[in-house]
């Protein structure tokens, strides 16, 4: 378990430390000079029962309030420490509002320097430090007076701080997220980076993505609790000597992902709780400084939502950022004027994906408050139940950092009746309710589409798309069809999507007079009859023979190649053999005409009709000898394989 402190600068957190584990946490040179904690410190102390505490030291002086945010940051216990002497000072109370914004769960008081203070005053600061906390989530905290000088109290606050319960988690299940704040060459070993293992297991000989540059990176050794390991868990400090990457290419601030997980994002909605303190006037586009982990950088904010936002008040905010960072739902941040000396608020991270349109809209803002629950299926059932078409939970997978088949088990846990779909790995998911008003929207827009085309055997794909759903992605649309199809909902004849009881067909009239076309077209091959000449043959009007052949062409019994000229199936097949025999790689529009025995213009038609169907692509240019260049490259072979 890691505990950090916290507290006003010379208030004795490196002090402390020393006494409670006999490590000096001041490494620099600049630190021993001037007596004051300037870079995270680190310090261990072992346990009878074989845990190991880890203490991160952190600086008070306000200079560096961003080291002190990174070392709060991932940890779930707390020391505050606040000299007798002194009381509660200006960055005692930031701290403590940067560990409430953490989420930081358990804190501790270590009344310090009570050996230079009459006992009077050390009952009076307990009693203002206890009304101060009351008005805090850490009202319960316990309080510690110690002596680290002379170790008086020093016992008492081990054994609190070795009793402390670990709390149990799922974070070692979870894809890897490694905060580094220190890095360095190591004598012998190579670039080293040490920081905090938020989520996951690491492993010597990991692969990992070293984000937000993309580089990938290999673990080549690991250094825990003060010894050399081959793997440890979520929750623990660590160094790590990496493989594949510069020390002029990492810095503070950067991270070690798992590669599966997505990319830095550059924008985020989040519920901010403004300072109790603050005096800033919260406007749109407020410039900002975002702290997360060990990393901070510039952001403008648009507020979401038209509250007051007073002082200790909570709100939704967009948050736009100047580079990309890797950050998740519900992690942590906190907000730091651009100056750096004032705290203004802390958030939650609430959805790294946002829209641009609609963002302050109600029904957004439903969905926001629903990412607020604590447990990721809660926040995706809340989801579903707001949503007006099916979630993709693979990418709330990633999102969230939470493996797939955990989420699917919980969710089907909870809603037995739930609907998967899944294409591809994406799993979307929808209730019952929304997949009935899914079909209704299809039926209608179907049914309306067969009244006003009755003479079609049915729509595109994407036609309907645009029709029926058009804020639904063309994936889960697919998705959807696919899904539709398998339930009987919607039929496909082709490449033409339409309801179950429409069937294109013809009259009894038609289908005879298409009973004698058919084999006067099978007869001509590739050179067949055109209309005109049809309806001479058959004593037949050419509109009648002309509805009858469009007709048997939407169907896929027949194929129009220009206006008014039609091959039977067998023709076009015939042809495409003839075209991917000859296209090798690249086919003569000379080689084909004197290969099927007809004229340069009708070789020229059937190339463009096969260019149009993606049989073939032209390629038009000039060529050896300044001649003029004009062949077909081979695209779909199989296109015709079937028929």
């Amino acid at each position: 378990m890691i505990i950090g402190t916290a507290g006003h600068i010379d208030h004795g957190k490196t002090t402390l430390i020393h006494a409670l584990t006999g490590v000096d946490t001041d490494r620099l040179p600049e630190e021993k000079r001037r007596g004051i904690t300037i870079e995270l410190g680190f310090a261990y102390l072992p346990s009878s029962d074989g845990r190991v505490l880890g203490f991160v030291d952190v600086p008070g002086h306000e200079k560096f309030v961003s080291t002190m945010t990174a070392g709060a940051s991932g940890i779930e216990q707390a020391v505050l420490v606040i000299a007798a002497d002194d009381g509660i000072m200006p960055q005692t109370r930031e701290h403590l509002g940067i560990l409430s914004f953490m989420a930081v769960k358990g804190l501790t008081i270590a009344l310090t320097k009570i050996d230079r203070v009459e006992p009077e005053l050390i009952t009076a600061r307990c009693l203002e430090i206890q009304a101060w906390l009351a008005q805090t989530a850490y009202a319960k905290a316990a309080i510690f007076p110690v002596a680290a000088m002379t170790g008086s109290g020093i016992p008492a606050l081990r054994q609190h701080l070795l009793a402390l319960p670990e709390s149990i988690t799922t974070a070692a299940s979870q894809g890897v997220r490694f905060a580094f704040d220190r890095c360095f060459i190591l004598t012998g070993q190579g670039v080293t980076v040490s920081g905090l293992l938020h989520t996951g297991q690491l492993q010597v000989g990991d692969l990992l993505k070293l984000s937000p540059l993309g580089l990938t990176v290999r673990i080549r050794s690991i250094h825990a609790q003060n010894r050399a390991v081959q793997t440890t868990s979520a929750g623990s400090r660590c160094g790590l000597v990496l493989v594949g990457v510069e020390k002029d290419q990492i810095e503070r601030g950067q991270w070690l992902l798992a590669n599966h997980l997505p990319a830095p994002c550059e924008r985020f909605d989040a519920l901010l709780t403004l300072a109790q303190d603050t005096a800033h006037r919260w406007r749109e586009g407020l410039q900002v400084m975002v702290h997360h982990g060990a990393a901070r950088c510039p952001a403008r904010l648009i507020l979401l939502e038209d509250t007051a936002w007073q002082p200790g008040t909570s709100g939704l905010v967009q948050c736009n950022l100047s580079e990309p960072l890797p950050i998740f739902w519900h992690d942590r941040i906190v907000l730091r004027d651009m100056s750096g000396q004032h705290t203004l608020a802390g958030g939650l991270v609430l959805d790294v994906m946002p829209p641009l349109r609609g963002r302050k809209k109600p029904e957004r803002q439903a969905i926001l408050q629903a990412l607020t629950a604590a447990q990721p299926e809660q926040a995706l059932l809340q989801l579903l139940r707001l949503a007006t078409l099916p979630l993709s939970l693979q990418a709330w997978a990633l999102q969230m950092n939470y493996p797939l088949a955990h989420l699917l088990a919980e969710l089907q846990a909870q809603t037995p009746d739930i609907q998967i779909m899944d294409q591809h790995g994406q799993a979307w998911c929808l209730l019952p309710e929304l997949a009935v008003q899914l079909h209704e929207q299809l039926q209608a827009h179907l049914d309306y589409f067969h009244q006003q085309q009755a003479d079609e055997p049915g729509i595109s794909c994407e036609r309907l798309r645009r029709m029926a759903l058009p804020n639904a992605s063309p994936d889960l649309f697919s998705c959807l069809v696919e899904y539709w199809l398998q339930q009987g909902i919607l039929v496909q004849t082709g490449s033409f999507l339409h309801a179950p009881g429409h069937v294109l067909s013809l009259t009894l009239t038609e289908q005879q007079l298409w009973e004698q076309l058919l084999p006067i077209l099978q007869a001509g091959r590739f050179d067949p009859p055109w209309v005109r000449e049809l309806a001479e043959q058959l004593q037949q009007p050419e509109s009648l023979i002309r509805q009858v052949l469009c007709k048997q062409t939407r169907r896929g019994e027949v194929h129009q190649i220009v206006h008014d000229l039609f091959y039977a199936p067998i023709a076009i097949q015939a042809l495409a053999a003839i075209v991917c025999a000859q296209a090798q790689p690249l086919l003569n529009v000379v080689n084909f005409r004197n290969q099927i025995g007809i004229g340069r213009k009708r070789a020229i038609q059937i190339l463009e009709f096969f260019d149009r169907v993606g049989l073939t692509r032209r390629i038009v240019g000039e060529g050896a000898q300044g001649k003029r260049r004009d062949e077909r490259l081979l695209r779909n072979p199989q296109l015709f394989s079937n028929n």
